[in-house]
């Protein structure tokens, strides 16, 4: 038995994935979220520094205050479940660690058949309200969360087909920049 993935196929996923902001009212199994959370362990980070702690939250009424917390977090509200992103350190490698792990999470919920959206807690205030709810020490910022849940298809999702890309000229050159 190969392990091998259809390239065609596995492309055509990456090219797939969005994020998701509307949900179904259905919980999404432990054993899902421990198998992303296996995902989110094994992502690589700067210099191997894991510089992450995880919180994983399934009340509704602590993922409904989450989503007051930032101008882009109010798709948590209705969320079966987040796992929030706390990071020790600064700089470019923690801001980068945070959307490489973030990335990965919802690539593997996209292949459980979840949706999943990014929630930024972009002040430090909103940073401070999500350590002092989840009872978080100082020296980890909680820059993010991952919502995730069954995705609502009845409901208006963004698509591929209707954000519409750039043509690959416009974003492409080849050997040097060429506008």
């Amino acid at each position: 038995m190969s392990d091998a993935l259809d390239p065609d196929a596995y492309l055509a996923s990456l090219r797939r994935l969005r994020q998701s902001r509307r949900f179904l009212d259905r919980p999404v199994p432990r054993e899902d979220l421990e198998k992303l959370l296996e995902v989110a362990r094994w992502t690589g980070s700067a210099k191997n520094s894991q510089p992450w702690h995880l919180v994983v939250v399934t009340e509704r009424e602590t993922n409904e205050a989450l989503a007051g917390y930032g101008a882009f977090t109010g798709f948590l509200s209705g969320v079966a479940a987040s796992i929030v992103v706390a990071l020790e350190g600064t700089g470019r490698s923690v801001a980068y660690d945070d959307g490489r792990l973030q990335e990965r999470v919802m690539l593997a919920a996209a292949a459980l058949g979840l949706g999943s959206g990014t929630a930024w807690f972009g002040t430090p205030e909103s940073r401070q309200q999500v350590r002092d709810l989840l009872g978080m020490p100082a020296e980890l910022e909680p820059w993010s969360a991952i919502g995730l849940g069954w995705t609502d298809t009845s409901q208006r999702q963004a698509a591929p087909e209707l954000s519409g890309r750039k043509p690959i000229e416009e974003i492409v050159s080849w050997e040097r920049y060429r506008r």
